[in-house]
């Protein structure tokens, strides 16, 4: 109660504080959490289960949780529990289930065997006697907010004991805005970790809660890599999603970050990581996030324009997922066509296009690939057109039309401008346009000449001569790229590296070789590794040369050039 000297100031503004606290709960609402952790069976009894009980209470409760914590609970003890969960859960509430012990897949449908449960019962008693996950599920249906569902629960298979099917089955009735997380993957087996205070999954799990700024998704990426290296592969938890927004179970530290551009620039680059690791959801939340921000300039520009097409992406992935083969392939082709780079996006058109018995749509798009393609991506268009000519003549007569040249790229991103040269094409295009240090050296000559030391002074060497100059040898082998090639051509980097060999043999005792104005071997025999492309090797003599020959080198082929004295 206010005392009644309080200034009237300092009353007004208590109370518009505690209404604004009041309020802001009410709209982030309650965090409830029902834990419970089972070892005691008289059969198969666990080790760990009770302390991870315990360890995701603590954490949870530093989460800003309220807690219920239940151990070793019987089926009467666990469905008590559950009606106090239930009771406090409101809708704009958070709900989260933890559950570490036994659990048995019985017909395909998940329960959680409590302590008082015996092993030797039959299947019809299991599905009695056990805690039904899919209850579980049907009671959060429409009460809180969201609901999380977390089982470590596939110790060691109890089901054996009643010659039931091992680990967990797949949800098969959750509902929306739900997250559900197994310690590993659906009918797997995990271990109880008998050396450890806690299992491998509550142990990783538990403490990455803790960590700031962590999103669900966040911490079920990190738990998932730490468990398997843990076990070596052995168990990898698993986890399913259909949240609408991020959760995180501590927010930033700093919530003024939040209009930091280069935090902007941060989430722009997880994108880009998310969007390589093809998890769709996770790259469109990143960049929607940078919109929200509002950055400006070319990032935001950026991020509107990467937005539809990674929608598309994962539009396409989910129809395909689900066998809807004509709408995976129409969103391939829409992400095609907003990256006309995006080869996998093309090729899994095609495979969409070829489900759904649409001929026509999968040579469009073949066609596409052999025009804008990499030697290795062309190399596979060509397959699936050999194979496809077989049924469709179309096919074959598009192979037999060759490989068309590529566009300009100004001509493929109309009114983009490309602040940033892409490392490949600057590599291919030096390729194609060998630099010159000849020519250099005399345009530089020409046009800063040195000091006058006499009335004599010898004219520039020739490109010849520079490089016996270069190893001061009268015999040098010299490698220069001698025209463009289809792999020099603009173009997305290919599946395969792009280099090959060259073996030079012959020539027996010192003979330098030559590439790129430098000395890259003393003597030949030598194998040479080299962009792909159509390159001369000249025998230089004296300054002069005596002889060439041409070389094609291809994606890790080597070619064998005999060198004469």
């Amino acid at each position: 109660m206010l005392q009644k000297n309080m200034p009237r100031e300092l009353t007004i503004a208590l109370w518009m504080l505690a209404a604004a606290g009041a309020a802001a709960q009410q709209e982030d609402g309650k965090k409830v959490a029902l834990i419970i952790g089972n070892n005691s069976y008289s059969a198969s009894p666990l080790q760990n289960a009770v302390n991870d009980a315990r360890a995701m209470e603590k954490s949870l409760k530093d989460a800003g949780f309220k807690t219920i914590l239940r151990e070793n609970a019987t089926q009467v003890a666990m469905e008590l529990a559950t009606a106090e969960f239930l009771q406090q859960l409101g809708p704009d509430d958070t709900a989260l289930f933890f559950y570490a012990g036994h659990g048995i897949q019985v017909e395909n449908e998940n329960f959680l065997v409590p302590v008082d449960f015996e092993m030797q019962s039959s299947v019809i008693e299991a599905k009695f006697r056990c805690f039904s996950v899919a209850k579980l599920f049907d009671l959060l249906k429409n009460r809180p907010k969201r609901s999380i569902v977390i089982l470590d629960a596939c110790r060691n298979n109890a089901a054996k004991s009643i010659a039931l099917e091992s680990g967990l089955a797949q949800p098969q009735n959750a509902g929306k805005e739900t997250y559900i997380a197994y310690s590993t993957s659906p009918g797997q087996v995990a271990a109880d970790n008998p050396n450890g205070r806690n299992s491998w999954f509550t142990e990783a799990l538990a403490d990455t809660i803790t960590q700031p700024g962590l999103s669900l998704d966040d911490i079920s990426t990190r738990v998932r890599a730490r468990v398997s290296a843990a076990t070596e592969g052995k168990q990898i938890p698993w986890s399913t999603s259909n949240l609408s927004t991020r959760f995180y179970f501590h927010r930033p530290l700093n919530a003024d970050a939040e209009n930091d551009p280069t935090v902007a620039e941060k989430r722009m680059e997880e994108a880009r990581r998310r969007e390589q690791r093809e998890d769709w959801a996770e790259a469109i939340d990143h960049v929607n996030q940078v919109l929200q921000m509002r950055p400006g300039a070319s990032l935001e520009a950026a991020a509107k324009a990467k937005l539809p097409y990674l929608m598309a992406r994962r539009d396409g992935q989910t129809a395909y997922d689900a066998s809807d083969f004509t709408a995976a392939s129409a969103q391939f082709e829409k992400a095609t066509a907003l990256d006309p780079f995006a080869l996998d996006a093309a090729f899994r058109g095609v495979n969409s296009y070829l489900l759904s018995d649409k001929l026509p749509e999968a040579l469009h798009l073949l066609k596409a690939i052999r025009v804008r393609g990499a030697t290795s991506d062309i190399e596979k268009a060509n397959a699936m057109l050999k194979e496809l000519a077989a049924v469709y003549p179309d096919a074959g007569e598009e192979l037999k039309a060759g490989i068309p040249q590529p566009p300009k790229i100004e001509d493929v991103f109309s009114g983009v401008h490309f602040g940033v040269p892409d490392r490949e094409a600057g590599n291919r295009y030096l390729q194609a346009n060998p630099v010159e240090l000849g020519r250099w050296v005399k345009e530089l000559t020409d046009a800063f000449p040195p000091p006058a030391v006499s009335t004599s002074a010898p004219p520039p060497p020739t490109g010849a001569e520079q490089v016996a100059q270069l190893t001061n040898n009268p015999f040098q082998v010299e490698v220069v790229p001698s025209a463009e090639t289809r792999d020099i051509q603009i173009r997305r980097i290919g599946e395969q590296p792009e280099y090959g060999f060259v073996q030079l043999e012959g020539a027996p005792g010192e003979a330098p070789v030559v590439f790129n104005g430098k000395t890259v071997a003393r003597q030949v025999p030598v194998r040479l590794q080299l962009p792909v492309g159509k390159y001369e090797i000249r025998e230089i003599k004296e300054g002069q040369v005596v002889g060439t020959q041409s070389v094609v080198v291809t994606t890790q082929g080597t070619s064998a050039v005999t060198v004469k004295r």
